[in-house]
């Protein structure tokens, strides 16, 4: 055994991006490698000088490794196939160890747990370990240490809880079955930011019976160019007397501006308008990268098509998942399914507090204005603005809303490992901000984009294989056991309390 630990920096596809969190992953590295050099290692730094930006690049650099362990260590957001591709070339045999930083300024924690989607679905075994104060030594040297010196790092956590399924709850699994059956998802665009969250068309037929058609972005945007100006302009009208606050303005730059809102007013229609013509049931759409770099985000255009009260509404929810995720499309249908076509929530799980149990839920895409407080009559505690100009330099506008609608919630996720389709599923409890408390929790954290705040029943930073977990409404945990059950695919239950332990 040499005692030398690979270590290995992927970052984002974007200079600018890269270029802001650098220098902070070269502080924390710092720190990590005094700490491995305390357990007797020694470290080789694959790519002491620039962040892995590409695929090609990840498979260049991880040649260089020669070390008898391996540290992924994520700092920010990172396009997951900069790892998987590249460590798919590793020996089996090396442990490797996936190491996010959990500080709240940037989605390093998104970023792991995105790149392990990944590692988990093509059978390479990871472990993961979270920092958020990298100048506390002590709060990690031993997990560094188990890793270093016995091979892995596992984190002890409770059993999970019994989950018993009743006659009723598989009664009502089978229907939903029985509903995804000749149903068809749309997936507009290739996979998003090099994400490994796509089902094969063949795997949707096969658990599912779902068809899968696939959308070149070029045909939705020639769908949007026909949409008539006053059409989008009733709709923005139609969003403003409903109470949503859009926050416009005339510099494109730091504003959104109401071209902006107009253009995703516009996708919006196009989008009703590609599920008319294909007979589409659900859809999903990349928007990142390649729409963003050239017009604005569809964000708004999400959250408010899997709302109810929407433009020239039918009154049902459109489940549209951001990213063009497969994984989050049909597990949102599935909880629309369960909860009686009620609006179903995408998220990225951002950050949480251990001692507190509390988590972070925050993504710019589809939340329906509908969990702002549970209304199907307003839009009020919605709202609006231009997102972050160093990631959508186009602009456009978000669906935001910060979650006041107390009660249980239920998570859920398809997700691979190791080839094999599984749903992983848990429930938690809605803690509702006060303004003070989600202004102060969304400082470091896209105030401009939606939140939810939620005490989960288990600890699913450590199994979750997915920075998407998808939320709804109640207690479905059981029903969810039950459509795993009637697929004939493996259920993971992350739960080790109960709801009623934690309210």
């Amino acid at each position: 055994m040499n005692k030398i630990v690979d270590i290995f920096l992927p970052l984002d596809g974007r200079e600018e991006p890269n270029e802001q969190i650098w220098p902070v992953a070269q502080s924390q590295l710092e720190n990590i490698t005094k700490v491995i050099k305390q357990c007797g290692w020694q470290t080789n730094v694959l790519n002491p000088d620039n962040p892995i930006a590409s695929v090609a690049e990840g498979i260049k650099v991880i040649k260089k490794a020669k070390g008898d362990r391996f540290i992924n260590f994520i700092a920010g957001w990172s396009y997951p196939d900069f790892s998987v591709t590249p460590m798919w070339n590793l020996p089996k045999d090396i442990p490797k160890l996936m190491l996010g930083s959990a500080i709240p300024n940037y989605p390093g924690a998104v970023g792991l747990l995105a790149a392990v989607a990944g590692t988990a679905h093509v059978g390479i075994k990871t472990d993961r370990l979270f920092i958020e104060n990298f100048e506390d030594h002590d709060v990690y040297s031993d997990a560094l240490d188990s890793f270093l010196n016995k091979r892995s790092y596992r984190p002890f956590l409770p059993d999970p809880i019994n989950v018993t399924i009743t006659d009723s709850h598989r009664e009502k699994a089978k229907r939903v079955v029985n509903q995804l059956k000749g149903s068809i998802y749309g997936a507009i665009g290739p996979r998003s930011m090099e994400m490994w969250n796509k089902i094969s068309e063949a795997d949707f037929l096969r658990y599912f019976g779902v068809a899968r058609e696939g959308f070149d972005g070029l045909r939705l945007l020639k769908m949007v160019e026909k949409i008539p100006d006053k059409k989008a302009e009733d709709a923005l009208n139609f969003l403003i007397e409903k109470g949503m606050d859009i926050q416009m303005g005339t510099d494109p730059v730091k504003n959104l501006t109401k071209d902006m809102v107009l253009f995703q007013m516009k996708v919006y229609f196009a989008l009703l308008e590609l599920k008319k013509q294909f007979g589409l049931d659900f859809l999903g759409v990349q928007d990142q990268l390649d729409w963003i770099e050239h017009y604005p985000a569809t964000d708004l255009s999400l959250g408010i098509i899997n709302n109810r009260l929407r433009p020239e509404s039918d009154n049902e929810t459109v489940v549209v998942a951001t990213e063009a995720d497969d994984g989050a499309a049909i597990t949102m249908q599935v909880l629309k399914l369960l909860n009686n076509g009620d609006p179903v929530g995408f998220n990225d799980f951002r950050y949480w507090n251990s001692d507190k149990g509390l988590y972070w839920f925050v993504n710019s895409g589809a939340l329906a204005p509908y969990f702002a407080h549970g209304s199907h009559d307003s839009l009020k505690g919605a709202w609006s603005e231009r997102q972050t100009y160093m990631y959508f330099k186009q602009g456009g506008g978000t669906c935001s809303v910060v979650v006041r609608i107390p009660g249980v919630i239920t998570w859920a996720r398809f997700s691979y490992r190791d080839h094999q389709l599984y749903l992983a599923a848990g429930r938690g409890v809605t803690d509702v901000p006060t303004e003070e408390q989600w202004r102060e929790r969304s400082q470091n954290c896209n105030a401009d984009w939606p939140h939810w705040y939620i005490k989960l029943c288990g600890r699913i930073e450590w199994s979750l294989n997915t920075n998407h977990p998808m939320t709804v409404l109640g207690d479905h945990l059981a029903e969810l056991k039950a459509v795993a059950e009637e697929l004939g695919i493996p259920f993971e239950c992350i739960d080790h309390l109960t709801p009623e332990e934690i309210e």
